[in-house]
């Protein structure tokens, strides 16, 4: 077995605060274009993640591209989030 190419980190956690995640754009208006950025990134780091054995780049890359769009809210409700800094730190573990 690779090690390498075998995440060693809380998938599972990360899964439910995918989830937990997408509730809290619900918050967001639905035409901005922030929220459909999110809601893209959050279903690209699902499908990665939802994969038999997740790939560590392919989880890092979308979870770079997450935290961007993430940064780029200015609604407060999701700038201070703490799945956001959660999910970074379970995927730093990659």
């Amino acid at each position: 077995m690779n090690e390498q190419q075998t995440p060693r980190f809380d998938h599972q956690r990360l899964l439910e605060m995918v989830g937990e995640f997408e509730q809290e754009l619900q918050k967001l208006p639905a035409g901005s274009g922030e929220a459909s950025q999110l809601r893209e990134d959050i279903a690209r780091l699902r499908q990665h993640l939802s994969a038999p054995q997740p790939h560590a780049g392919a989880v890092q890359d979308s979870w770079q591209s997450l935290r961007r769009a993430a940064d780029s809210v200015e609604n407060a409700v999701l700038k201070d989030s703490p799945y956001i800094a959660e999910m970074g730190r379970i995927i730093g573990l990659l």
